[in-house]
């Protein structure tokens, strides 16, 4: 009878090997990634940007700097051929899919980070944009429309500032503003920022633009438009 050759593990080596499986069935139960490996492309690039926007600003990750330079890096190639796949052609998809793979693994490797330092507060795991599994039973709840949004032309020209209000920031990944150059007929996309302070530059100078925003969430769960607000563009 052929027999079955069994390496030997040192006790360190074990030990390491028991670390891991912990550390992987806490990684299963705390981060839901199935939040965003099940997002439709367009809405993984969104949820990637909130993520990277928020832990390159926030200090208490500043710790895992290079990990979130290296998540906006594959953020960045990412749309990028995501642009590019819109002209077909069966190079450019292969190429959209291989970036999103890189962009999937960045993202599990910040889920990684996060689980690894988690002390039992989840909004360690929500701050940084993630969703926790606790946080997934609730996820059928409706997201409150933005409120008390303003918007600002004094600055550059072309610029205007917008800043609004959210009733509750837990649920939210993105905020997406739009504008409209007649009167609200029509609205053109303006920006995504997980922020409630929004810079836009590059409008339409000297005249009237509208501006409204709504809030996003997982499971492309989306708030009613903001009451738009008018500004003069200068």
């Amino acid at each position: 009878m052929p027999c079955t050759f069994v390496p030997l593990i040192s006790r360190r080596d074990a030990g390491q090997f028991f670390h891991l499986s912990k550390f992987q069935r806490m990684s299963k139960f705390i981060v839901r990634r199935s939040t965003y490996r099940e997002l439709p492309q367009d809405t993984l690039a969104s949820f990637a940007d909130n993520v990277f926007s928020r832990m390159s600003s926030l200090p208490e990750y500043q710790a895992y700097a290079a990990d979130v330079v290296l998540l906006g890096q594959q953020l960045t190639q990412y749309k990028e051929a995501l642009a590019n796949a819109m002209y077909g052609g069966v190079d450019r998809i292969a190429l959209k899919k291989e970036k999103k793979q890189g962009l999937l693994l960045a993202l599990d490797r910040i889920a990684d980070l996060l689980n690894a330092s988690y002390t039992g507060v989840d909004s360690w795991i929500v701050g940084a944009g993630m969703e926790t599994m606790r946080e997934a039973v609730g996820t059928n709840a409706v997201l409150e429309t933005p409120y008390d949004l303003r918007a600002i032309s004094r600055g550059e020209t072309g610029e205007v500032t917008l800043s609004f209000r959210l009733a509750s920031r837990s649920r939210v990944r993105n905020n997406a503003v739009e504008y409209s150059l007649d009167g609200g007929t029509s609205w053109k996309n303006g920006s995504y920022s997980s922020a409630t302070r929004i810079r836009l530059t590059g409008l339409p100078a000297r005249q009237e633009v509208k501006f409204r925003v709504r809030s996003l969430g997982v499971a492309e769960r989306q708030s009613p438009w903001s009451k738009p607000v008018d500004v003069f563009v200068v």
